[in-house]
């Protein structure tokens, strides 16, 4: 039976959860995974960028001491060359360039950056007045320090809303993707990757197949991680009934998708390349994109040049085996044949 876990809810205000693991537990109306042992909402605030959880330190310090990923510093250069061009492929084939553009949590701010080559207007939010000064000073952007609800923005403001790696550290996601309503044109967009909870996971057969949704399993950020069917419902609740599931980058354990009040109608290749190709700085972008498809190209024929190399051996493998295998077989007739002619 599924234990009542009292001390918490899910963002769909259902109470009523079964373990998944010690530190996360399923909500049994919506499939979300929920931290039982969050941050508290006082604790996700950045006040002190030399103490606070979200200040300077996670950003140097934390995420390569816990999880072994690389510092603001090697992120601000190599996120460049490939998810923030896998984004804006995704972004291009839904809003041509002009269209304005607001990241919550733009980390180091090369998105921003990137979206500003394009020709789009482009502004980042983050919490940390560290990572703020480094986003202005590394890339040029435009960055506001702060939570969202409490920037002054004006309602309608934004074409596109993108949330990387931000809807999972939300306490309250209903009430955050409201007010991020609020502030989307009436046809605007939301752009959200996040970690991907798969309906019918178990804990232990993840631990034993090692997979690769374990490493997203941090429950003092990763608040709340959904299923495509609770981030689904999650937008329904909120007027927003449009969703497109795209190619994630880290299909492995991401999902991607944009999120529309009005219905989503994607530009062609040709629209895409004619409006990148209007500005001197849209042609470096078209640039940019048109290698990163060559260099996906060149990955994916050589794994298939790998796997037809691997296909071909365990051929040969089974060729030779048989071969031995009849060898041997005419051996021991000639053995058996030779010694009933000798005697």
């Amino acid at each position: 039976m599924p234990l009542p876990i009292k001390a918490k809810t899910c963002w769909c205000s259902n109470s009523r959860l079964k373990d998944f693991n010690q530190e996360y537990a399923e909500c049994l109306s919506c499939g979300t995974l929920v931290a039982l042992k969050p941050l508290s909402d006082d604790q996700l605030f950045v006040r002190n960028d030399d103490s606070d959880f979200y200040g300077k330190k996670y950003w140097l310090d934390h995420q390569k001491e816990e999880f072994g990923y690389p510092d603001i510093y090697a992120r601000s250069r190599n996120d460049l060359t490939e998810r923030n061009l896998h984004w804006l492929k995704i972004l291009l084939k839904y809003r041509f360039p002009l269209s304005s553009v607001l990241e919550l949590g733009c980390a180091h701010g090369s998105f921003v950056a990137l979206l500003e080559l394009a020709g789009f207007s482009a502004l980042g939010v983050e919490m940390s007045p560290w990572v703020v000064e480094f986003g202005q000073k590394t890339f040029g952007i435009s960055v506001q320090a702060g939570v969202v609800e409490s920037l002054n923005i004006l309602p309608g403001s934004f074409d596109v809303i993108a949330l990387m790696d931000v809807l999972e550290h939300l306490p309250d996601p209903i009430a955050t993707m409201s007010h991020c309503l609020k502030l989307l044109k009436p046809d605007g967009l939301l752009l959200i990757q996040t970690p991907q909870f798969k309906e019918r996971m178990d804990y232990d057969e993840l631990v034993q197949s090692k997979n690769a949704f374990l490493s997203l399993l941090i429950p003092d950020e990763h608040l709340f991680l959904f299923t495509k069917h609770a981030v689904t419902e999650l937008f329904q609740r909120l007027g927003v009934n449009h969703l497109c599931f795209e190619q994630a980058i880290f299909a492995h354990y991401d999902m991607f998708f944009v999120a529309s009040r009005t219905h989503l109608e994607a530009n062609t290749t040709e629209q895409i390349d004619a409006a990148l190709m209007a500005t001197p700085n849209g042609r470096f972008a078209q640039a940019l994109l048109d290698i990163r498809e060559r260099e996906l190209g060149l990955t994916k024929r050589l794994l298939e040049s790998e796997q037809d190399c691997a296909t071909r051996l365990e051929q040969i493998e089974i060729l030779t085996e048989t071969i031995l295998g009849s060898k041997r077989k005419k051996l021991g007739k000639y053995s058996f044949f030779h010694k009933l002619t000798s005697q």
